[in-house]
């Protein structure tokens, strides 16, 4: 074989296994989708940077190892090292490690809700008992509040009274 076929067949492998390191790469941002799910705006923007990132790759391949040229073959060792991996690892990996880290992150957050549940109980009772002395002042306020009005109003009767007899 020429020097020439060689350096073809390891440039269609460099396009091979960047093909699928770049579907792999999408699969940790499927990752991070699923286990932090987030609205469609923000998957819009992460699509874009991701597509922006892998052409950059692709066009500094190509242009590293073949003088910029786009060649089809090129283009078929991308897609089939995209294909392949999609086939060969894709779901089985989004889905086990996406189980893995949800499961990790749970064990995190209980294990750092313990401290915080000795926090919260004397916090809550604490907020109930200021909810309670609040509730008995407003009570106390709300009756002297009416016993005032109602000796202004005996007070007002009787001035209205003695008023009456002066002339």
């Amino acid at each position: 074989m020429s020097a020439e076929v060689i350096d073809q067949g390891i440039f269609w492998l460099f396009c091979f296994v960047t093909g699928a390191v770049i579907t792999f790469i999408y699969d940790q941002i499927r990752i991070v989708r699923r286990v932090l799910p987030h609205g469609s705006v923000l998957v819009a923007i992460e699509d874009l940077l991701f597509w922006l990132f892998a052409g950059i790759v692709i066009f500094s391949l190509l242009y590293r190892m073949n003088a910029g040229t786009l060649r089809w073959f090129a283009v078929f060792g991308l897609a089939t090292g995209m294909f392949l991996y999609k086939k060969i690892f894709r779901d089985f990996l989004v889905n086990f490690m996406s189980t893995v880290i949800r499961r990790i992150l749970d064990i995190v957050v209980r294990i750092l809700s313990i401290p915080l549940n000795f926090v919260k109980r004397p916090v809550l009772k604490g907020l109930r008992a200021i909810r309670s002395g609040r509730n008995r002042l407003k009570k106390k306020l709300t009756a002297n509040i009416k016993e005032g009005k109602i000796t202004l109003c005996k007070h007002k009767n009787q001035l209205e009274m003695g008023n009456r007899d002066e002339p």
